[in-house]
């Protein structure tokens, strides 16, 4: 009975990172909508990459992170983008 539960426990760990890897790509329209607070993001309160670094002080580190990761986290990236454009007071995009 031993034996049955430890091969099943081996079984079982080594198809989770296979599950893991298998994530769905996230929609066209949320990256699209995402890639839109991004953009607003970056050129109004953020930077990015290629920002002088006098701009890196102004954004919170959450949605620096939000603002790169809308092509393959629109799931977390699009709360944090939203709820930094609005305290900022900004106009949210609509979604197409």
């Amino acid at each position: 009975m031993v034996r049955i539960s430890g091969l099943l426990v081996m079984a079982v760990g080594s198809c989770l990172p296979i599950a893991a890897q298998a994530q769905p790509n996230p929609p066209s329209d949320d990256r699209a909508y995402c890639a839109k607070l991004s953009e607003l993001y970056v050129r109004y309160i953020g930077h990015d990459n290629g920002s002088d670094d006098r701009l890196i002080l102004r954004g919170s580190n959450d949605a620096q992170a939000a603002s790169t990761q809308c092509q393959v986290n629109t799931a977390w990236a699009i709360p944090v983008l939203e709820q930094q454009l609005a305290v900022n007071k900004f106009t949210l995009p609509t979604r197409d």
